[in-house]
Parts: C-alpha cells; structure tokens; sequence
C-alpha cells in the first residue's frame, strides 16, 4: 500500500460551490473509487487550494491509472471542469506532494478527527528537514504516539510540506498536549531556521478543512 498527497487549485470564487458537490458523492463513483484500490481517501481545502489524501494499493500509479478511465470518473472529471483552475503539472500529470515522514501507534477506540495542515520551509534547507525526519528521535516518535496522534504521515513539494493525521479525540486537543511535552520544544528549536512559516498571522497552523471523505 502505498500512501499518497495531491494538490489542486480551484477557481477563486467557487470554494462554497466546489465544498456543495462534494457533500454527496456519487454511490457509482464511490463504488469505482473502491473498486480501483483507493481507501481512506480525504479531500481538504484551504481558500482555492485543495489537498487530497490516499492511500492505494497496490501502488499510487496502478490504483490511479485503474480508476482514471472508469465512466463515472471520467463524469466527475467533466462535472468539475468550470471549478478547477489546475490540477496537473506541465507534463499533464497530477500534482503529487513526495512523503517524508510518517509516525503512527497502536489503534485507539474513540472518536477522532482527521486533519490537514501546511507549513513552509527555506528550500536551501530541504535536505536538513528530511534529514531530521529520517531520523526522528524516539522520545519525540514516542510523545507523538502518546499524545494521540496516529497516521501522522508528511509530505513535501519543493518549500511546501503537508501533513496529514487522525487525531485522537481531536486535532486542537492533540496539538495542546504536544505543544505541552519538552521533546517538542527541543523538536522545535532544531528546525530554526528550516521552516519559515507555519502559523497565520493571529499563530494559527495553517489548517485546511476536510471537505471530502471516502472509506
């Protein structure tokens, strides 16, 4: 299975009308969706930007190329073409965040949110962020697991980083209790000077708002 994040822009102006066509998804094309090897499939929005989590088996590129010819799809695709200003590159391939970091636990019962949020780093730095991540320390992967984060997956292209997670109960409650562990003060202090942005201008992460989800 392979984990994947992707990214489109929408057209200014149409952010409630592309929220309204997500509120009831097709059955045939959640039937389609299912059917290609697609799960746990999330869409987010933050303003005209749209980030959508999945995760594919066996691979990204066979549940994709799987699911882009089937007709309901191909409908859906047409149903969004006054909506979407881009969602592919210059080679016509889909925007595709390249995964970083992933951090995870054992299953918690309860309810739990999934979120999304953004961050920005000095792209001179790129190679010292996954770095880090690559060797995330134990105390940290531990206070992580501790303090209800599960599927906390990272995902980068070029400066930009997206996170993806299910929070347990929530995401603010999540994020309070980590904020309140010393590893993550210490976690902090090593990415001076690697991340350049990560709250708005009231100290706010930089969230985006589920919009879309499909089992």
């Amino acid at each position: 299975m392979e984990r994947q994040l992707m990214y489109l822009r929408i057209f200014p102006g149409t952010e409630a009308e592309y929220d309204k066509r997500h509120a009831e998804i097709w059955p045939e094309l959640v039937e389609e969706i299912q059917a290609s090897g697609i799960r746990n499939f999330s869409g987010f929005r933050r303003g005209t930007d749209v980030w959508y989590y999945a995760e594919c088996e066996p691979d990204a590129a066979t549940a994709w190329s799987t699911h882009g010819p089937k007709p309901y799809n191909q409908k859906w695709n047409r149903f969004f073409r006054d909506v979407i200003a881009e969602a592919a590159d210059a080679n016509g391939k889909a925007i595709t965040y390249d995964q970083v970091f992933r951090s995870d636990g054992p299953p918690i019962d309860g309810p739990f949110e999934r979120g999304c949020f953004s961050l920005v780093i000095d792209p001179e730095r790129a190679a010292d962020y996954e770095a880090l991540h690559a060797n995330a320390w134990p105390d940290m992967l531990a206070a992580l697991e501790e303090t209800g984060f599960r599927n906390y997956c990272g995902f980068r292209r070029g400066a930009h980083v997206v996170y993806y997670g299910e929070f347990y109960p929530d995401m603010a409650t999540c994020f309070a209790k980590m904020g309140a562990t010393e590893v993550n003060a210490r976690w902090g202090t090593a990415f001076e000077g690697i991340i350049t942005t990560i709250t708005d201008a009231d100290g706010n992460l930089l969230v985006a708002d589920e919009i879309y989800h499909n089992d």
